[in-house]
């Protein structure tokens, strides 16, 4: 039928997930308490998302 099936990611997959989703939360509460008091560097707040979002593509690319 053209479809090409790929095995079941494992069960410690959606766990990690969520793990990183929960880190990313944790640094935009912390990026926004930062802006509020205008005491982060914006530099700083870019690479820590952007960690965030690479560890993210990793997590996906292995499964």
């Amino acid at each position: 039928m053209g479809v090409s099936l790929r095995p079941r990611p494992p069960d410690s997959y959606a766990a990690l997930l969520r793990e990183l989703s929960a880190i990313g939360n944790n640094i935009n509460q912390l990026a926004h308490q930062a802006n509020a008091r205008d005491d982060a560097a914006k530099a700083e707040i870019d690479e820590a998302a952007q960690l965030v979002r690479q560890a993210w593509r990793m997590v996906k690319d292995a499964f």
